[in-house]
């Protein structure tokens, strides 16, 4: 049964933003190309994608191939995330003249001990993602991506040496106390708003979401993510979130600020300074979820 939004609120229910209505529910697997194209226009510029994708020039949305390239990458991401133990979350208009699935807004999140599997990317389409951007994108995913994040991710849990309480009944202790490990936290992997309805709070909504829904499962547990932009950085340190550190670089001595590698093409020298982004994580998400929300200027 659908309800109408407060603040710590789990799926599915609706929420209002100015004169729209919007119905916030989990995703299914028919709603996944709608997702995957959405996502592609979303990220066209993200820096990030530039580079993973060894770009030698900005991607355009008015490009076939750029967008075709994109929607295999998060499609792919999304239904890893569906099928291997994750949770989507979408946000719908509730008034659609079309029948298909109008994507306003989605989120995928991980649970703590669950990240992507080798088994759930063959099975979600990473073949196809190889094919199209090549074996050096994919080692830059599975291999430096993920080391230089995790890295930073184990530092900072290490350094904070949260502990929690838990209970071994099997061996009669009680009150015993475990430290997290990063990979104890929840893990947002993905975010974004269609460009059709950006500045309705969409994102901060799936975000209140996230944390009511993290909390009634697993109490007391932080959230990680990483931001590729500096407005996604802002956004996500008004939501609860901190900095791990000041910034994390990928890519330093390979392509510019931008993702973008060197070519011919390039009519402008390209400064090699890598890519900025910024690895974050709240560690009490519950304070957040009655802070009153906006209905414009966010996400």
């Amino acid at each position: 049964m659908l309800h109408q939004s407060t603040s710590s609120d789990v799926a599915p229910f609706t929420v209002t933003k100015g004169t729209e209505a919007f119905m916030i529910r989990e995703a299914r697997l028919d709603e996944l190309e709608a997702i995957g194209w959405v996502a592609a226009e979303a990220f066209i510029n993200d820096t990030m994608a530039h580079y993973i994708s060894s770009a030698t020039k900005p991607m355009s949305i008015t490009s076939k191939a750029d967008l075709r390239a994109l929607y295999d990458l998060y499609y792919f991401l999304y239904k890893a995330c569906m099928i291997g133990g994750g949770r989507a979350v979408v946000a719908l208009p509730t008034e659609s003249s079309s029948g298909s699935p109008k994507i306003a807004a989605a989120a995928c999140w991980y649970p703590p001990g669950n990240r992507l599997k080798v088994f759930n990317a063959l099975r979600s389409g990473v073949l196809r993602c190889i094919r199209t951007w090549g074996f050096r994108s994919f080692m830059r995913v599975s291999e430096e991506y993920t080391s230089i994040t995790h890295g930073v991710f184990e530092r900072t849990f290490t350094a904070k040496a949260m502990g929690i309480p838990v209970s071994d009944v099997s061996k009669g202790r009680r009150n015993k106390r475990k430290t997290l490990l990063e990979s104890d936290s929840w893990y947002l992997q993905l975010m974004f708003s269609s460009k059709q309805y950006e500045g309705r709070g969409l994102m901060s909504t799936l975000m209140r979401e996230g944390f009511a829904y993290a909390h009634s499962v697993t109490p007391g547990i932080p959230i990680t993510l990483d931001a590729s932009s500096s407005r996604a950085r802002d956004r996500y340190m008004h939501l609860g979130y901190e900095l791990m550190e000041p910034q994390t670089m990928i890519g330093v001595q390979r392509v510019g600020s931008q993702g973008i590698a060197p070519s011919k093409n390039n009519v402008e020298r390209i400064e090699l300074t890598g890519v900025p982004y910024w690895c974050m994580v709240n560690w009490e998400p519950t304070k957040s979820l009655h802070w009153k929300e906006k209905d414009t200027s966010e996400a």
